[in-house]
């Protein structure tokens, strides 16, 4: 069977991960959003992807939403 397609929060969520880096903790939002918007997701996917790991406390993004830090 072919792979299971992750949701877009999840294929979100990942390709932030691999943004941050070995190790990472923070990266500029404005960045992470130019790659996702350069692999197809909309803002609205993105917004909606922040704040759903943002509930579940495996990240946090700043009051200005300039940095996403993983928690």
């Amino acid at each position: 069977p072919p792979p299971r397609c992750p949701r877009p929060s999840e294929a979100i969520f990942g390709i932030l991960r691999e943004l941050g880096g070995p190790g990472g903790r923070a990266l500029p939002l404005p960045h992470a959003l130019g790659v996702l918007g350069a692999r197809g997701f909309t803002p609205a996917q993105v917004g909606a992807a922040l704040d759903e790991y943002e509930e579940l406390n495996v990240l946090q993004v700043n009051p200005a939403r300039t940095w996403v830090t993983f928690v």
